[in-house]
């Protein structure tokens, strides 16, 4: 988990510094969780290291299952009895069940990764999580995803996005139609402004390393409603398994669609 806002952190009274590195992941957790905070929550954290988060969420949801899963042990001593951590890795989903299984039978409600922020691994824990282990209306936190603009992380590199601007074809198309000769000519007129709205960019490659490709692949989620459109689309029309999705830096919120 990354510090870069210490500052900010320091009004945030008993939040983690090593768990709540930007304000607004705090900020989302009490938005979200807030107004649920007391009930008996069935929780989930991948990724728990000393147990410094865990020991917070214990304090701030009074009622709550909570569950941790790391791949070394917690040092970490519960007192409420309501903490329970596992050894393993996110994306082998024989623990991921059993887990499950043994800590919320009837599945999460809160479930966050704050794991290998590998992309491939949380993508994994995410899928079969979110599909076999998440209560509907449940919400899910994904953590760190920049990650993937770290060249320094193991499936990260850097990124220098391109400004938008026409292409030179584009550019040439545009002026051909806005001269006077093409104007005056009915058909010139009709071929250029043909060729500008069917000669133009259709894709805008952007970056898709890592955790980045994989909210990339989520937010193709949020649209599966257009994308299997019977007149447009393709497959059997489908609504988005998303009720929504929050995208801000560093971090996720998805809400499970009720069913």
């Amino acid at each position: 988990m990354r510090v870069s806002d210490t500052a900010a952190m320091k009004s945030v009274d008993e939040v983690p510094i090593d768990k709540m590195a930007l304000r607004h992941y705090f900020e989302n957790y009490e938005t979200y969780l807030g107004p649920i905070r007391t009930a008996p929550l069935r929780f989930l954290e991948l990724g728990v290291a000393r147990g410094d988060s865990l020991k917070y969420w214990e304090s701030w949801l009074p009622n709550a299952q909570i569950t941790g899963l790391d791949i070394n042990p917690c040092p970490a001593r519960f007192d409420s009895g309501r903490v329970r951590c596992y050894v393993g890795e996110q994306q082998d989903k024989a623990v991921l069940d059993r887990m499950a299984a043994e800590r919320a039978p009837q599945g999460f409600d809160v479930i966050i990764d704050d794991a290998s922020h590998v992309g491939q691994l949380s993508r994994l824990s995410f899928w079969h999580l979110f599909e076999n282990h998440l209560k509907p209306g449940g919400y899910y936190f994904i953590e760190d995803w920049g990650t993937g603009y770290w060249r320094q992380y193991p499936d990260g590199k850097s990124y220098r996005p391109q400004p938008p601007a026409l292409s030179p074809h584009e550019k040439l198309l545009d002026r051909l139609h806005r001269s006077g000769l093409v104007q005056a000519v009915y058909p010139l007129r009709k071929l250029t402004g043909w060729m500008r709205w069917n000669l133009v960019r259709r894709r805008f490659h952007g970056h898709d390393r890592g955790m980045v490709g994989f909210v990339k692949e989520l937010i193709d989620e949020c649209g599966a409603e257009d994308m299997t459109h019977p007149d447009f689309g393709v497959g059997a029309p489908r609504a988005s398994r998303f009720d929504w999705m929050r995208v801000s830096l560093g971090h996720v919120v998805i809400r499970k669609a009720a069913g």
